[in-house]
């Protein structure tokens, strides 16, 4: 019987082509554990074929998906339109969205529903998030989408572990273009506290993995021209696999 692997892939973020490049290398087993650390959509070529694909990967092996921010935008785009408030006019960054919803099926849909905003696997020691975190929110438990947003009381403030990146010196979360001299990258200033983590979100273009004492980052930029990554650990080791990118299709905001 073939020997469990826990598989995890960077940010896709729309690009097909070099998904299946590197399912074709992975020779997926039945066996095998394969986590998408959120991100999806957005930005490539085509959001709506890489839902389809990880929805379909479901019949291969275990597959989950870790709630990226993109995720959690379009799900929030999403349920203004379902409510009639109108909000969904006022979001930046929804270019995309339209023909999302257009395209996917209900279940496709749902699929993305079903994320979680981490999940930890004791087999391993890994747990999995797609940004980062602000020290003063819980996040140890396999709470899904559907289930936080009926507790939105309990669990306020737990989406900024899909966006977070750069922390202040008190350990609060400093948005995108706003970090200041004195502010750290989370994963520089993670003790290790909740034990190891591996995380997207943060594209390292010219590390294309970067691996912190606690933290290991594998979103390699591919959408920008870069790698799409999978960390693969199997008997406790762990291995990396990767393609580049056949072009860049959107450019890399360093600011």
């Amino acid at each position: 019987m073939p020997k469990s692997r826990f598989i995890f892939i960077g940010d896709v973020h729309g690009c097909i082509y070099e998904l299946n490049l590197l399912l074709e290398k992975l020779s997926l087993r039945q066996s095998d554990t394969l986590v998408f650390i959120g991100d999806l959509i957005d930005k490539g070529p085509d959001s709506t074929a890489v839902v389809r694909r990880f929805f379909e990967l479901r019949t291969v092996c275990t597959v989950k998906l870790v709630l990226g921010n993109h995720e959690e935008k379009f799900l929030r785009y999403l349920k203004h339109i379902e409510n009639g408030t109108g909000k969904e006019k006022e979001m930046k960054g929804t270019e995309e969205f339209p023909d999302l919803i257009k395209n996917l099926q209900p279940y496709e849909i749902n699929a993305l529903k079903d994320a979680y905003y981490s999940l930890h696997f004791p087999e391993i020691g890994f747990t999995a998030l797609h940004g980062g975190l602000v020290g003063y929110i819980p996040f140890n438990f396999p709470a899904d989408y559907h289930y936080i947003r009926h507790n939105p009381k309990e669990f306020k403030g737990l989406d900024l572990i899909t966006k977070t990146r750069y922390l202040s010196p008190e350990g609060k979360f400093v948005g995108l273009g706003e970090e200041k001299a004195e502010d750290r990258f989370w994963a520089v200033a993670y003790d290790g506290k909740y034990g190891n983590i591996v995380f997207g979100h943060q594209p390292f273009m010219q590390d294309e993995v970067k691996e912190f004492p606690f933290a290991v980052g594998i979103d390699s930029a591919c959408v920008f021209g870069g790698k799409l990554t999978a960390m693969i650990i199997e008997n406790g080791i762990r291995s990396y696999v990767q393609v580049s990118a056949l072009e860049a299709y959107a450019v890399l905001k360093t600011k």
